[in-house]
């Protein structure tokens, strides 16, 4: 196998929205496993990828059980991806604010760090020697911004939870992929570029294939973290 290949790897990704099919349209030749909540949105997935070796099972990502018995019937993998959304009904900036938020509301958008938990405290268990665990965050994690306190504050969250899982769960490797806004114009960004998911697949495989590279986050956000251009 070539150095950095997926070929003939498999990797599970938790959440099969748009994040998650971007990384898998982008893994040529490795065997993708979604776990996700519903029948329908997995059966949309297998829909849009007909050329990729997918498996899917369904298991919410945010329970224990459902998630270690999903890890039991897939058997040993190589890389595991969480990438559920933290989209809440309700709780869209420019409310997402600390104060405008109830705490029923948080826990809400706070499930998806509880889904970068079973990856981690799950699935390290069935990884093989050599595997890694990557995580999603985003720009407000380094950068708050009024109007996005309650993803600011979930996406360092993802970050601190990385750092300390890389040193506990070495030799196995965990990273994070930091997107920008995504399918908007861009907002603070320092390019023209606007944010797409394939940035995003991009930086997960870049992370997963190169093994000297654990306990690093990863900005694919045109410089959002950063920057204060208006985005003209």
């Amino acid at each position: 196998m070539a150095y950095g290949s997926l070929v003939g790897t498999t990797i599970v990704i938790l959440g099969a929205g748009k994040m998650g099919r971007a990384i898998a349209a982008a893994a040529a030749g490795a065997r993708i496993v979604f776990l996700g909540r519903g029948e329908a949105t997995l059966e949309s997935a297998r829909a849009a990828l007909p050329g990729v070796d997918l498996r899917t099972i369904v298991a919410d990502a945010t329970d224990e059980a459902d998630v270690a018995k999903a890890f039991e019937a897939i058997g040993p993998v190589d890389h595991i991806v969480a990438a559920t959304s933290s989209g809440t009904a309700g709780v869209a900036p420019p409310e997402a604010t600390i104060p405008r938020v109830n705490l029923a509301d948080a826990h809400a958008v706070y499930r998806r760090l509880w889904a970068a938990y079973n990856a981690l405290h799950v699935g390290a268990r069935v990884l093989r020697p050599g595997g890694s665990v990557t995580l999603i965050s985003g720009a407000s994690a380094r950068r708050p911004t009024a109007g996005f306190g309650i993803y600011g504050a979930l996406h360092a969250a993802i970050e601190g939870l990385a750092r300390a899982a890389a040193v506990e769960l070495a030799p196995l490797r965990v990273n994070v992929v930091s997107p920008g806004s995504i399918g908007v114009n861009p907002m603070r960004q320092l390019t023209h570029h606007h944010g797409r998911f394939d940035d995003l697949a991009d930086a997960v495989l870049s992370v997963i294939r190169n093994p000297a590279v654990t306990s690093a986050v990863f900005d694919v956000d045109g410089g959002e973290s950063l920057g204060t251009w208006s985005g003209e």
